[in-house]
């Protein structure tokens, strides 16, 4: 006991030996501090994990008679009221912003005669069409490395319903006459059924600029 009582008060009475207890415990503090640190900046907010991130679909297009993108996002509402009319179940929410769009290598527009998609539009981000052929989603591209036509595929060219498509015997592709195009993605979906691959894909306005 008497030696114990000696032992503490020489730790007591030497400072070498109080600064080394004194940074052992600093380092255990600093140490345990830095851990809690890492473990909550690396944990997700509680907005985060309320509201996990979405990823869009590429690829989808406006229905048709849509106006100008910029002016369809002031003009759209997002009711839904277009999907709801669409006989096809062509026009779908998109995951981003809830605007209505139309995904053609999985539900092509069918192009209605009476345009259902328009008539119930009441903001008119959909604006009305006399005709399919006013009708202007997109313009398809043909991708010649994935084309198929010199095998004997030729299956979009008698499903397009505006003509736009049609096979060039001198370079055994299918060609596109964009100004007869209107963009339904009925050729990206036929397409996409006969290949693994689709070789036609419809790029929207706001990249092709009609």
């Amino acid at each position: 006991m008497a030696a114990s009582d000696s032992s503490s008060e020489n730790a007591g009475s030497d400072p070498a030996l109080g600064r080394r207890t004194f940074l052992r415990h600093s380092l255990v503090s600093l140490g345990a501090t830095v851990q809690e640190f890492v473990k909550h900046r690396d944990a997700p907010s509680q907005q985060e994990a309320q509201s996990p991130t979405v990823l869009e679909k590429t690829g989808w297009l406006r229905p048709p008679g849509a106006v100008q993108e910029v002016l369809f996002l002031e003009r759209c509402t997002q009711c839904g009221d277009c999907i709801d009319a669409c006989p096809h179940d062509a026009i779908e929410s998109l995951a981003i912003h809830e605007t209505p769009g139309i995904y053609p290598g999985e539900a092509p527009c069918q192009l209605c005669e009476d345009f259902p998609c328009i008539e119930a539009c009441e903001t008119d981000a959909l604006i009305p069409l006399k005709n399919i052929h006013e009708v202007r989603m997109g313009v398809a591209k043909v991708s010649k490395d994935m084309c198929t036509a010199g095998n004997g595929c030729n299956a979009c060219v008698s499903k397009c319903p505006t003509g736009a498509i049609s096979m060039d015997f001198n370079t055994f592709l299918v060609a596109v006459t964009s100004n007869l195009c209107v963009g339904c993605g009925i050729c990206q979906y036929i397409c996409g059924t006969v290949n693994d691959r689709p070789a036609i894909r419809v790029i929207p306005p706001v990249m092709t600029g009609v």
